[in-house]
């Protein structure tokens, strides 16, 4: 694609005119830079934007109100190409309070390719359009300003080849009917659920270790995690700057019972039980007079499968993706796999995403026989490759 200069943008009356070209052409490939290493949100720094023949860089620092292109990004006849963008629409959810609509995500399209679940821009723009870019600003401050022309340089790239990228990967979808499935998984990423954030009441489950605790330290974990949620927003810094993991795991496990006690915490500084200790003791309090029945539940490990039913489950899964020159990871997770083993029946929960849609016609229906032991799994010599059979 030929594209003039890098130009950037920093006034709405010329994004609101960028965005009427967008509808004039029909679709826009979209990237973002963004620095998320001290707040509690992302702080946006650019927005790249491309179309036939014109790239422009948007700064979000100087202009960050983007409201003149919200309109594109909720218009369901515009596809919005990226690659590997779910922070990207998380970015964009947050700020417009809706999901980005008609989303093309390259790297998901690859996925239904063969080319891999998690595969970079650089390496696919080379293998499908034998186009190199550079990638050496990695770690720039988005934030910083003046941006020097390398920076916007590298920052443009990621777009300027997404579009014909996006058309050589229809292309081959086509060719291997398989579009429906794609869609299908692209739609997915318009749920406005999947950028609703947790509920402070439920932090506790992004707490590392809270998992080895009994529903009784649990029922101290929930308080002090929803606390801590509540502190770094107001304070805009990462929570586990107010108080890192293994400090709230080992809280809970061993309450205090006053604030001096509070201070013989490894891990807590004399400021942070000075500035917080009053507040996390009252946290440990809301859970210590948690009637039992409202206590958070443990997860049960004791009811896992047998690892060898969910390494047939896998081995099948890699089998079809073989087959199907598909990434594994696409078909199934982990997870998906855990949650099949454990239901077996016919009525196993609709929320495995494997029983559901494309996955359910691909290979769903033979993983559930599989669990109820109608369908073997061998190795065929001849044909050098796992098959399935009664």
């Amino acid at each position: 694609m030929d594209t003039p200069e890098p130009r950037l943008l920093t006034a709405a009356d010329d994004l609101a005119a960028f965005a009427e070209r967008i509808r004039a052409t029909g679709r826009v490939a979209l990237d973002t830079e963004f620095v998320w290493e001290r707040t509690y949100h992302p702080v946006l720094g650019i927005v790249q934007l491309a179309i036939e023949n014109e790239s422009v860089l948007v700064d979000a620092q100087a202009l960050p109100d983007l409201a003149p292109l919200f309109p594109v990004l909720r218009d369901p006849d515009i596809p919005i190409v990226l690659h590997g963008g779910g922070q990207d629409l998380a970015i964009l959810a947050q700020m417009m309070g809706a999901p980005v609509l008609n989303v093309v995500d390259t790297q998901i399209v690859a996925a239904f390719l063969g080319y891999g679940a998690q595969i970079g821009l650089s390496v696919l723009l080379e293998r499908v359009l034998k186009v190199r870019i550079r990638k050496d600003q990695t770690y720039t401050d988005w934030v910083r300003r003046p941006l020097k022309p390398e920076q916007l340089a590298y920052a443009l790239v990621d777009v300027q080849h997404l579009l014909d990228l996006e058309a050589r990967l229809r292309d081959e979808l086509e060719q291997r009917s398989r579009s429906a499935w794609v869609e299908e998984e692209l739609r997915l990423l318009e749920e406005p659920t999947r950028y609703a954030g947790t509920p402070d009441e439920r932090r506790y489950t992004s707490v590392k270790g809270w998992q080895r605790l009994d529903s009784k330290d649990l029922a101290v974990l929930r308080p002090l995690a929803a606390w801590r949620e509540q502190v770094a927003r107001r304070a805009d810094i990462r929570p586990n700057f107010v108080m890192g993991d293994i400090v709230l795991t080992t809280i809970a496990a061993r309450p205090p019972k006053t604030v001096d006690d509070l201070r013989d915490t490894r891990g807590l500084s004399k400021g942070t039980v000075d500035r917080y200790g009053r507040d996390v003791m009252e946290a440990i309090e809301r859970g210590r007079d948690c009637p039992r029945d409202q206590w958070p539940v443990r997860p049960d490990r004791t009811q896992r499968q047998p690892s060898g039913l969910i390494a047939l489950l896998r081995t099948a899964v890699q089998a079809v993706a073989a087959r199907e020159k598909l990434a594994a990871e696409i078909i199934a997770t982990g997870r998906d796999l855990d949650a099949l083993a454990a239901a077996k029946t016919e009525s196993a929960s609709p929320d495995i995403a494997v029983l559901r849609g494309w996955r359910r016609e691909l290979v769903g229906d033979t993983l559930q026989a599989i669990a109820r032991g109608e369908v073997a799994i061998r190795y065929d010599p001849e044909r050098r490759e796992i098959v399935l059979g009664k």
